[in-house]
């Protein structure tokens, strides 16, 4: 296999893909080249806030935070209950951390406030300046100085085989890919192509927990077609984590992304009852609408609606360094009366009349009233602890009401499964010679509950210098 076109052959230039590729470069590798479906560069990264989860860090002990990559690896079995790739999930946690520093060594600023993602008992979360598109820009002039070539508009849709079968007897190996009748060929492939929320029949199969809410929208980048489920299926490749990605909470209003619902909400679901904490991490919240059948209620008065779009802020929990978003894009003055008017959100006299207009039973919306102003006049939570900043009465008419949906995909998590060394696995059992993956595109390393921001990015980041590493050692 001396003639190859290529030492190492990445498959997609987001986060992922732009740290493979440089990784192998890095490891040795002369010839690096990566097909990008799209004509720019970034995939779903540049469009993300580019948060980074990560334990053990020089920017934790700078913030006199102690935290290492154990510690960071407990939480998250703990919270995904064990239910994920767990060797591969122990790689993630340990080496996330090292992750953020070898950005940080070639040039990338973070906030010097790290953030928690989710529910971790430490802050781990790292803010890039420049959000995501930072991280890529960063990337991709590092791979340039290191020789990496980048070929846009390239989209990538046949593996090639040493034998020109599935592989399914072990014993072949991926020796390249074709884009159309244009066949180049490499020692090691590395998949990095995203997700597959731009593709609707594939959210509809493999995410439909998303399409089912029947409002769903995907933030990421048009490229996310699911590419790697078709290339999974020419080499027999297992494929792991049916239904997993990241939903958030969303009115049927007009499609802006809002990450965090502002504090003085108050959640119901169709009993009419509170069901959690309106402030809890957005990974936590997803599992609990799931809990409640993807359907629940947001409610509030007017004069927390006037109250808080005076000052211009939308009250949220979580703050993130470097964001200029104040005031929020749905629960503002404007757009509640613009809503009412378009019959989208009910505004009533009574707590029984929105009971009506939501179709939940009055005297367990008229109960949750009452124990939650019990709570507001008691100063504290007395249902399900949300802190006593954010308890606003909910006391005076009119009285607004609106459904919420699981409706914005962030990013899916069905796809190839790896091995610790990203090398990818087949039907078989048995790692696919010459095959790695990283980043979106995998499955089991993101586990059934997402542990918080920072977790997708980071696993773009560390797999990707992973799958790298060992493509370049193939090579």
């Amino acid at each position: 296999m001396s003639g190859m076109d290529v030492d190492v052959l990445v498959v997609g230039s987001g986060a992922a893909g732009l740290s493979a590729a440089l990784a192998a470069a890095q490891a040795g590798a002369a010839r690096v080249l990566v097909a990008e479906a799209e004509g720019v560069v970034g995939g779903s990264s540049r469009l993300s806030g580019g948060l980074m989860m990560g334990a053990g860090t020089r920017y934790q002990r700078a913030a006199g935070i102690e935290d290492d990559g154990d510690r960071l690896f407990r939480d998250y079995l703990q919270l995904n209950r064990w239910n994920l790739e767990v060797a591969a999930a122990r790689r993630l946690a340990r080496e996330a951390g090292d992750a953020v520093e070898w950005l940080g060594d070639m040039g990338l600023e973070f906030h010097p406030d790290l953030v928690y993602g989710g529910d971790e008992p430490v802050p781990r979360v790292h803010v890039p300046i420049g959000r995501g598109q930072a991280v890529v820009d960063l990337l991709a002039a590092r791979c340039r100085d290191a020789g990496v070539d980048i070929a846009l508009g390239r989209r990538v849709d046949r593996l090639l085989t040493d034998d020109g079968g599935l592989l399914t007897n072990g014993d072949g190996a991926v020796c390249g890919v074709a884009v159309g009748d244009d066949e180049i060929t490499a020692h090691a492939v590395v998949v990095a192509s995203g997700g597959f929320g731009n593709a609707p029949e594939l959210l509809a199969r493999h995410f439909p927990a998303a399409a089912d809410t029947g409002w769903a929208w995907y933030i990421g980048a048009d490229g996310a077609r699911g590419d790697h489920l078709a290339l999974a299926g020419q080499v027999d490749a297992q494929l792991v984590g049916h239904d997993r990605g990241l939903r958030l909470l969303h009115a049927n209003f007009d499609r802006i992304y809002e990450a965090y619902l502002p504090g003085w909400l108050v959640l119901v679901n169709a009993d009419g009852r509170r069901f959690g904490d309106e402030t809890a991490p957005y990974g936590i919240m997803n599992f609990l609408v799931r809990e409640q059948g993807d359907r629940v209620f947001a409610i509030f008065d007017h004069t927390i609606l006037t109250t808080a779009s005076a000052e211009g802020l939308a009250r949220y929990k979580q703050t993130i360094p470097g964001s200029t978003k104040r005031q929020s894009p749905h629960w503002n003055a404007d757009i509640v009366s613009q809503m009412v008017k378009e019959g989208r959100m009910h505004a009533t006299p009574t707590v029984a009349a929105l009971a009506g207009a939501l179709g939940v039973p009055a005297v367990n919306l008229e109960g949750a009233v009452a124990t939650y102003n019990r709570s507001v006049a008691a100063g504290e939570d007395l249902e399900y602890g949300k802190a006593a900043t954010f308890l606003e009465p909910v006391a005076t008419a009119p009285f607004y009401g609106a459904e919420l949906r699981p409706a914005t995909v962030c990013f899916t998590a069905y796809g190839l499964r790896i091995d610790r060394e990203a090398q990818v696995l087949g039907n078989n059992g048995k790692p696919i010679a010459g095959l790695f993956a990283a980043g979106e595109c995998t499955g089991g390393v993101v586990g059934a509950q997402y542990v918080g921001s920072g977790n997708s990015c980071a696993n773009c980041v560390t797999f990707g210098r992973i799958a790298g590493r060992s493509a370049a050692a193939l090579a």
